[in-house]
């Protein structure tokens, strides 16, 4: 849910600032405002903190971040990191800095020489690699190759289908050299024509200036190769390449050598650093006076008494935390966290395809929980399927332990999973109908309707409308209550309203259907009465049109029934297909293949399915968004241990 948050101010001595920082960074629950934009200065003229060593700081953690990109990682030693950490945890932010300095000063200069250095070898393999390929593409046309004093030799390889340009050359070369000029062309391939054009030398420089014009692929080796016979220059560059090799190879061993020294140390010293710039680049929140300074700021309210506790055990009454009264106006730029149970926290992940809540909206976080498994059980609803979807879960969950994204979506497979078991036990269905085919499970008879989906469509589509009923008018009377907190008139007349006059429609469509009395008609019409002119109050003209949007909503929801035939269509057409093939072995390995793929689509479309039904036609009831997402000013990891708390 989402927490309350109090609004505080920190007075101190000025000269105790630092340590106040610290203390808070640590703690890790201030949400911090600029001081000296929310303080009048009628009350107290106050200065934004100057700190420079915020940038010093940033361009020594650039620089050690340079030289873990040259440096080859190598595996965490625990036990090295713990004892750097410890002996880093006594020395001042001074201090740190200085040791990175000494770090960088030291590797700097030496990584990068060897990275430029491997690099530039590296890019020398690639070439060579090239010279070989264009080399033993154009060797058939080695005998038309003259070598002449005076004269250069130049190579261009042109498709065939752009033979044409040849002519071009030509002539334009002609022009250049006053007609001094030999060319020849020959097939190199099916696709490729090799021109070998030979020219005087004092042409050159205006030669290979047209050719680099006309965008033409030119064949231009190093001096060191020409003038050479063909064998002579393949021998060159396979041991120039294995030269190049080898000596990447003794780069790599001396950048292994210097991370194997310094790696710990320098993965150590930027974690510090990291947390120095987070802490250094927010004092230009705070406030200076003369002599005090001033910290604004949220905190939750279960931490401030804490927070305050912490500050009085070290400044005693020097440093005081006192909690602000808030306005209407602060309430609009109060953060926002969320601090929901284990089996919610996973549904967070969608809320964030969502704008973030104002602080005053209610949290959907675990409605989304309860709904989202129960229409993806509703949709896919096989037992079969439910177990296989569990069980991925659970490997994905325990394989990718380091990766939150594959920790949220594995939970919400497994919590997912529960129900499909569920409904699979309702609809009868294990690998589609296959376990009723083998008289081992049959669909529930409740009702008097036997919940076959593929046989009770129209049961389905009920029922799947009865929910989008149930959910939209949820929606509704969640935003009723966003209303009245927010204290917006039209916003609660209008969602008033809207509940009034579907209720209406509901009731004088189930009456004229004969399913209640026909007096209750007069009663489904005296709701529309109401409910209109709170709709026209609330939303105006648009109002009326919102009215058909709602109904289109809640007619949204029958994609419950529709995706869950088409999943289980597919089941039977797997079992049936299988059974049609007279080779056991064969249908067997359709089966499974068809149900592999209905299973994945399973997880894939009833999951989109359920996430469009809230954020579109749930969340637009009630659910506005706009608000300010909390982010305390924390050292790296304080967040995350404060919530565990």
């Amino acid at each position: 849910m989402l927490q309350r948050m109090k609004r505080i101010q920190v007075i101190g001595p000025r000269q105790e600032l630092s340590r106040v920082v610290d203390l808070l960074y640590n703690s890790g629950t201030v949400h911090l405002e600029s001081a000296c934009d929310e303080v009048p200065a009628s009350e107290i003229d106050l200065v934004p903190v100057q700190m420079d060593a915020a940038q010093t700081v940033a361009d020594v953690l650039g620089r050690i971040q340079a030289i873990f990109s040259t440096l080859p990682a190598i595996a965490d030693d625990p036990g090295r990191q713990a004892a750097i950490r410890a002996e880093l945890e006594t020395k001042s932010y001074d201090e740190i800095i200085l040791r990175a300095k000494d770090v960088v000063h030291k590797l700097e200069t030496t990584t990068r020489e060897l990275a430029a250095r491997k690099s530039e070898l590296a890019l020398a393999v690639v070439a060579l690699d090239r010279y070989s390929k264009v080399l033993s593409i154009i060797q058939p046309v080695e005998k038309e190759l003259p070598t002449l004093e005076g004269f250069e030799v130049t190579i261009l390889l042109i498709q065939k289908e752009h033979a044409g340009v040849i002519d071009i050359i030509r002539k334009e070369i002609g022009a250049i050299t006053h007609n001094h000029f030999e060319m020849s062309s020959t097939s190199v391939d099916d696709e490729t024509l090799a021109t070998i054009t030979v020219f005087p030398k004092k042409y050159d420089e205006d030669v290979h200036s047209f050719i680099y014009s006309v965008n033409v692929n030119e064949v231009r080796l190093p001096k060191e190769y020409t003038g050479r016979p063909f064998f002579e220059m393949f021998a060159l560059i396979g041991e120039q390449k294995a030269k190049n090799i080898e000596e990447i190879a003794t780069i790599d061993q001396r950048l292994a050598s210097l991370s194997s020294v310094w790696y710990q140390e320098m993965k150590v010293l930027r974690e510090h650093l990291e947390d120095i710039h987070g802490e250094v680049g927010s004092y230009t929140k705070f406030g200076l006076s003369t002599y005090t300074f001033v910290i604004m700021g949220w905190i939750p309210g279960r931490h401030l008494e804490k927070t305050r506790d912490a500050l009085q055990e070290i400044f005693g009454g020097r440093v005081v935390i006192r909690e602000l009264g808030v306005t209407e106006g602060d309430m609009k730029l109060a953060p926002v966290w969320y601090d929901n149970p284990s089996w919610v926290k996973p549904f967070e992940f969608i809320m964030k395809l969502a704008a973030v809540p104002k602080y005053q909206e209610v949290d959907p976080s675990p409605i989304l929980a309860i709904f989202f498994p129960i229409f993806f059980g509703i949709m896919v609803g096989d037992i079969g399927y439910g177990l296989v979807i569990l069980a991925l879960g659970l490997i994905v969950r325990k394989k990718f332990t380091d990766i939150p994204f594959a920790q949220s979506m594995s939970a919400i497979l497994i919590i997912s999973s529960i129900p499909t078991i569920v409904f699979g036990y309702f609809y009868g269905e294990f690998f589609g109908n296959f376990a009723e085919h083998m008289g081992w499970l049959h669909p529930m008879h409740l009702f008097g309707i036997t919940w076959n989906r593929a046989e009770a469509i129209i049961p389905m589509l009920i029922l799947a409308i009865s929910i989008g009923v149930v959910h939209v008018f949820l929606g509704l009377l969640l935003g009723i209550r966003n209303a009245i907190i927010l204290k917006s008139r039209k916003h609660l007349a209008e969602r008033s309203g809207m509940l009034l006059m579907i209720s209406g429609i509901i009731v004088l469509l189930v009456a004229t259907a004969g399913l209640l009395p026909p007096v209750m008609t007069y009663a489904g019409a005296a709701l529309m009465v109401v409910g209109l002119p709170l709709i026209l109050y609330g939303a105006g003209a648009f109002g009326a049109i919102e009215v058909m949007s709602t109904v289109g909503n809640i007619l949204s929801y029958a994609r419950l029934m529709a995706i869950g035939m088409a999943s289980v269509i597919l089941a039977i057409v797997a079992n049936e297909l299988a059974g049609a093939i007279g080779i056991a072995v064969v249908g067997i390995i359709v089966a499974v293949l068809l149900h592999t793929l209905n299973i994945a689509l399973a997880m894939f479309s009833p999951s989109i399915h359920s996430i469009r039904l809230h954020l579109v036609e749930f969340f637009s009831k009630f659910y506005e968004g706009g608000g300010v997402a909390y982010r305390p000013f924390a050292r790296a990891g304080a967040e995350t241990e404060r919530k565990g708390e």
